[in-house]
């Protein structure tokens, strides 16, 4: 008894150190390789897995626990994502998941695929599992690097994450196909029939668990939310948000589907709610914790020493795998509309290998379709492309720039080039203003495409990746490229007003279902606007007024309820006075949100002036959009 329980004392110890072990290398690697010229802490993660795991010292002993709670990284990843898409914005995707992801997956893993038995001389089962498996892409790699480099709302930012949806789909396939091809298998082998039953099987099983979610999710989150929420208590809160992305990833687990799909379809119909910014903020710490140790699991997969003793074969397999993938997606990228450039970029940010050939791979070593040699080579090659991915996104940028600088035609908007945009923004101008509403879009997952006149503005915003195009704002045609037929709103910060102007009277008499905010530079020009049709109109001095104000009276030590409630008062007041002049010119509409959209007096910050310092309220202004 005494043995037991010294026993579970070292075992726990044990954990305790790895736990130590595992927060000491982040802490030490990951500020190390941020400062490398292109470096991303995805690289810092995945050089302390491979010092720390069971290839190099050895440090970690319980690899196969730490992998197990790796996982949930990707599951709180997906979480995330979902909350800050919609329904809608998803529906619009539905070209590039469908058609551009099934088209690549098919074709990578054919090509793959053929290699494999023709020149490697491998048996078909096993060339049928490597190339399904390299097909597939590092969902989790790839959007924490679009994350880091403020690209996921780019062209082939949202590519890539379409393609990566539908390859969360194609795993189920391809884990269910691996026991069929086993010599082992009880249904006799890859036989047709047998496939297509465990196909069928798992298809209506899969589209059970989808649509609970989906009924479900519609029809409990929103009251469950606003009963924790009544309670004031933050941890029940918090508790509650665990609850539903473990308990929705675990339903399309048993499935068959993926853990991370069953997260990113709770967070998809959390974006619909009023809890979703909450949410977020509770889970961040999770999603980061977890999804660092994930790409450290990674970094413990790959073996220094076979790279040493194979370095020629693993090279060469690495390179032929990057620049082959690329350019197969590239060129399907054409196909579905991308531009050159975006389809370059999103080759070279799938081509890596994934998180799920780790499992294909293992699984198959288990049903004997691949011997244990060959899998450590392929873990070796997966893991490695998937390390180059933060270099890869670098190379596409200047690639980008280099390109996108030759010539002003470059920035003009291709004609398909919008296709896949729906229920997105227009920004009319990309000055300071401009840039900053950019931003927040982009950091929000926004879709959005901006426009300037200026051509260094349009060159720096895509340096940035940003969708930033030349062009009039006052152009049918301009506008028609940008898909204003789709938009919900347009935000015009111009420099002149008769540019504003041109570009409120277009969008009003072409495309009058587009809602347009405007800054307006004096009284005058803001009664001009409202005659063309603007739907709001914001005075380009009166909120820099005001916040300077309020930081004197902060200074003067008022109180705060009485510094916002003068404020206000002040602006009502002043809102109602040009309200009153625009009557005696004989216009109908007001001048201010509050006489327009009916938000509160606070929500007229939506278009303050260039040297505004609050973008947060402006921001709020602009994408509360009814």
């Amino acid at each position: 008894m005494f043995v037991l329980h010294d026993v579970q004392v070292n075992e726990e110890e044990a954990s305790l150190f790895d736990v130590l072990w595992l927060l000491l290398a982040s802490v030490v690697f990951v500020p190390v390789f941020q400062k490398i010229p292109g470096g991303s802490p995805v690289l810092g993660y995945l050089a302390a897995g491979v010092l720390i795991g069971p290839h190099s010292l050895h440090i970690i002993r319980n690899v196969h626990g730490t992998k197990a709670i790796a996982e949930f990284g990707v599951v709180f990843l997906l979480f995330n994502i979902g909350l800050e898409l919609s329904v809608e914005r998803l529906s619009s995707m539905r070209k590039y998941v469908f058609g551009f992801g099934s088209s690549q997956v098919l074709a990578t893993a054919l090509a793959s695929g053929l290699f494999a038995y023709y020149v490697s001389g491998l048996t078909l089962p096993a060339a049928i599992v490597i190339g399904n498996g390299l097909a597939l892409s590092s969902t989790a790699v790839v959007l924490q690097v679009l994350q880091e480099r403020g690209e996921s709302t780019s062209r082939h930012g949202r590519s890539a994450f379409s393609v990566l949806l539908f390859q969360d789909l194609a795993v189920v396939v391809l884990l269910i196909l691996i026991p069929l091809l086993s010599p082992n298998s009880s249904r006799g082998g890859a036989g047709l029939n047998a496939i297509a039953e465990a196909l069928g099987i798992a298809a209506v099983k899969g589209v059970i668990a989808i649509s609970g979610i989906i009924a479900g999710g519609r029809l409990l989150l929103r009251p469950i939310y606003r009963s924790m929420a009544e309670n004031h208590n933050a941890e029940i809160f918090a508790a509650n948000t665990l609850l539903v992305v473990l308990g929705t990833s675990v339903l399309t687990a048993r499935a068959g589907l993926s853990m991370a799909l069953g997260a990113f379809l709770a967070g998809l119909l959390l974006s619909e709610t009023e809890f979703a910014l909450q949410v977020e903020s509770d889970i961040a710490p999770y999603r980061g914790l977890l999804l660092g140790l994930f790409f450290m699991t990674v970094g413990m997969s790959i073996d220094p020493q076979l790279f040493l003793a194979k370095s020629n074969i693993i090279l060469g397999s690495l390179a032929l795998l990057i620049v082959g993938k690329a350019m197969l997606i590239a060129c399907l990228g054409r196909q579905f509309g991308l531009s050159s450039v975006a389809a370059l970029r999103t080759g070279l940010l799938l081509a890596p290998g994934g998180e799920f050939a780790f499992v294909a791979f293992g699984e198959a070593v288990n049903q004997g379709i691949m011997s244990q040699q060959l899998s450590s080579l392929m873990f070796l090659i997966v893991g490695l492309s998937m390390a180059l991915t933060p270099w890869l996104a670098a190379a596409g940028q200047i690639i980008s720039t280099k390109f996108d600088q030759q010539d002003v035609r470059s920035l003009l908007p291709a004609e398909n080039e919008t296709d896949d945009l729906e229920g997105h923004m227009i920004v009319c101008g990309f000055g300071r203003v401009g840039q900053i509403i950019s931003q927040m879009l982009s950091e929000r997952l926004i879709p959005f495409v901006a426009l300037d006149v200026r051509s260094e503005r349009v060159s720096m915003g895509r340096a940035l990746d940003l969708p930033v195009y030349f062009g009039d704002a006052g152009s049918k045609e301009v506008l028609h490229k940008l898909g204003a037929d789709r938009a919900a709103a347009a935000v015009i910060t111009l420099d002149t007003p008769g540019a504003n102007y041109r570009a409120v009277w277009a969008l009003s008499k072409y495309f009058p279902k587009v809602k347009t905010y405007v800054r307006a530079h004096d009284v005058d020009h803001g009664i001009n606007l409202e005659k063309a049709g603007a739907t709001a109109v914001v005075p380009e001095t009166l909120e820099p007024s005001l916040q300077l104000a309020a930081a004197v009276l902060a200074e003067a030590k008022l109180p705060a309820s009485e510094i916002a409630s003068t404020i206000n008062e002040f602006r009502s007041r002043h809102l109602a006075e040009l309200t009153e002049l625009t009557k005696k010119s004989g216009t109908s509409l007001g001048y201010g949100f509050s006489q327009n959209v009916g938000a509160k007096p606070k929500q007229s910050s939506a278009g303050k002036s260039e040297d505004d310092g609050s973008p947060d309220r402006r921001f709020e202004g602009v994408i509360a959009v009814p």
